[in-house]
């Protein structure tokens, strides 16, 4: 009995050894596969900010780089920030679709080009109001002005962020036009927006919408007579190779351009990494503006070199402000929607004058 009773123990024994190792080694090997899970799972992968623009070496390029150093040196490895000039992202109107969709994170560019989604975007490109660079720059910075401007496309998927001065619009044409009745019956390549072609009709012209970068092949095949635009692009292009002539006016809209993003992608990024853009694209903002400033002296020495340089005489220039300041109202009054935008710029041009 004492032999059985052993022998029964013992097997009790062994039975429970085994099942205490069994339930040992699955508790182990669910350990071992959680921390094997564990280990493979990749870390957060870095979000890519891919910027595009249409130009290349100019304000708008600058911009970028000078957005890209400053995030690298203040927040690195937050972003991976790519930038695409000269429409490697596609045309501006499909990088400002792209914004829409989340397929393109971010762009920066004269907020004319988004007046097909939101029309408030065209008072960027009222006439008579800002009469040279540093106005336009104490306007960017204007908080009510930035706030209310950042806001207007958010509907549509686009969120601004910064604000640059390209430069003053001025026209470079095949015919000189020296005083305001040479603007008569000419067709000039403007932005899409009635802020840019109810001008031309001030003027006696017609404003033809174009894409910039087919303005130089339409002017060299005598479809359009010139192109309303920043000196700067003319040189960038070198217009000079084809026609000779910048007319220069005190008192036409100021070309700014807008660093936006798309609102869906923005949004999903860390509250931390957000504050950091944000704080990216104000600190750099100064220097961009110097950049510009220095590139509007550069244009106007190469272009006195390879072309001329005009200026209308003092009265032309007074009829030509009085003329432009005529547009806005025009606009606005076919367009109600836009009216709050419209004196918002009118009252913060005035606010910022000198």
């Amino acid at each position: 009995m004492q032999a059985k009773a052993n022998t029964t123990i013992g097997a009790q024994h062994a039975s429970f050894y085994a099942a205490a190792t069994t339930a040992i080694t699955t508790i182990a090997s669910v350990a071992s596969l959680m921390l094997g899970s564990l280990a493979s799972t990749p870390a957060q992968a870095q979000q890519t900010m891919k910027i595009g623009l249409a130009t290349v070496n100019d304000v708008q390029h600058e911009f970028a780089k000078l957005f890209a150093a400053q995030m690298e040196k203040t927040a690195p490895g937050k972003l991976r920030i790519q930038v695409y000039p000269s429409e490697q992202l596609g045309s501006i109107p499909r990088m400002v679709e792209g914004m829409g969709m989340g397929t393109v994170e971010a762009w920066v560019g004269p907020p004319e080009f988004m007046v097909g989604i939101e029309p408030r975007m065209q008072v960027f490109g009222s006439p008579g109001l800002v009469f040279d660079m540093e106005h336009g720059y104490r306007l960017t910075q204007d908080e009510r002005f930035r706030q209310a401007s950042f806001s207007w496309a958010e509907a549509k998927g686009i969120k601004g962020l910064g604000l640059v001065v390209y430069g003053p619009n001025g026209y470079t044409s095949k015919k000189a036009l020296r005083t305001l009745a040479d603007w008569k019956g000419q067709k000039l390549r403007v932005f899409g927006s009635p802020m840019h072609t109810v001008a031309m009709e001030k003027l006696g012209a017609t404003g033809v919408p174009m894409n910039p970068a087919d303005a130089l092949q339409a002017i060299s095949s005598g479809a359009i007579d010139g192109n309303r635009t920043a000196l700067n692009v003319s040189v960038s292009f070198k217009y000079f190779d084809v026609v000779k002539n910048h007319t220069m006016i005190d008192g036409e809209a100021l070309i700014y351009s807008m660093f936006a993003v798309s609102k869906g992608w923005y949004d999903k990024l860390p509250a931390d990494v957000q504050k950091q853009v944000a704080a990216a694209v104000v600190a750099v903002e100064r220097d961009a503006y110097n950049f510009a400033v220095e590139g509007q002296k550069r244009s106007e020495a190469t272009w006195a070199k390879n072309g001329e340089l005009i200026r209308v005489n003092a009265a032309d220039q007074a009829d030509f402000v009085r003329r432009m300041q005529t547009v806005g109202p025009e606009v606005v009054a076919k367009n109600p929607r836009i009216k709050d935008a419209y004196e918002l710029m009118v009252e913060r041009a005035n606010a910022t004058r000198k």
